[in-house]
């Protein structure tokens, strides 16, 4: 004779939330553009290294800011997007890690130039 076993309750699916998934797309292309726009200034800012006076102005020192802060905002970026969307797969909040991504891409970019503006006007 077979003892019964009793049924394990299953929770309702989760379903996924319009707003949610439109929000993080939005924030998500506007981290991109961000990244896009900071990668334009950064490439530009350093075509502009071409009268650097090496007794006031470290050229390498602004090329490893900006190159070196392309780099880390770029896999930054990545981390926050491929996070948002395994969060909006799994039918969780996504917008956050979207919003923190935009907003780790603006800072990253403000601080690249503020080193490559202290290595430009190095003493």
């Amino acid at each position: 004779m077979s003892t019964p076993t009793a049924a394990v309750p299953v929770p309702p699916a989760r379903r996924a939330k319009g707003w949610d998934i439109a929000l993080s797309i939005v924030l998500l292309v506007l981290a991109g553009s961000a990244f896009g726009v900071g990668a334009f200034v950064a490439v530009f800012s350093l075509a502009f290294l071409d009268y650097c006076p090496p007794e006031t102005c470290s050229s390498d020192g602004a090329a490893a800011a900006q190159i070196g802060g392309g780099f880390v905002i770029a896999l930054l970026a990545l981390v926050g997007t491929v996070a948002t969307i395994i969060l909006l797969a799994l039918r969780r909040r996504g917008w956050w890690v979207a919003l923190l991504t935009l907003v780790v891409t603006i800072l990253g970019w403000v601080g690249a130039f503020v080193l490559y503006a202290v290595a430009v006007d190095h003493p």
